[in-house]
């Protein structure tokens, strides 16, 4: 009876109370996408979407100069690869005293490296140049 009351016809009614469930679902979302829209919550998602495209962007142009730099890299140590070959190819023909290259890179990288006795890595390289001209 409430039904035709209200000009429904043929309609049961736990369908009509299910009309009513999903109109109070829809009346709640809508309420609270409005709440979200009042309180600012898109705007930051916005703010927080485009702060995210610049960090990726930003990371990007990192990963872009970290290559580049990689490239240079690898290119120094082409040449100094072949510096190397050259110089020991000549020590073959002209040897040096290893004491004097010792006292060399004593002097030349004690103050910069704060060991008295100079840079180890620097006398290191100079006694492998040395022993692969075989001198």
């Amino acid at each position: 009876m409430l039904a035709a009351h209200f000009g429904i016809r043929n309609v049961r009614k736990g369908e009509i109370m299910a009309d009513q469930k999903n109109s109070d679902i829809a009346d709640a979302s809508r309420a609270f996408v409005k709440h979200l829209e009042d309180t600012g919550f898109f705007n930051q998602i916005r703010d927080l979407e485009g702060n995210l495209t610049k960090i990726a962007d930003e990371l990007q142009s990192f990963g872009r100069s970290a290559q580049a730099r990689m490239e240079e890299s690898e290119n120094l140590a082409a040449h100094i690869l072949a510096i190397e070959s050259i110089l020991a190819v000549m020590l073959r023909s002209n040897p040096i005293d290893g004491a004097a290259l010792r006292a060399e890179v004593k002097d030349r990288t004690a103050a910069i490296s704060g060991v008295e006795e100079g840079s180890p890595a620097v006398h290191a390289i100079a006694e492998d140049i040395i022993k692969r001209a075989g001198a």
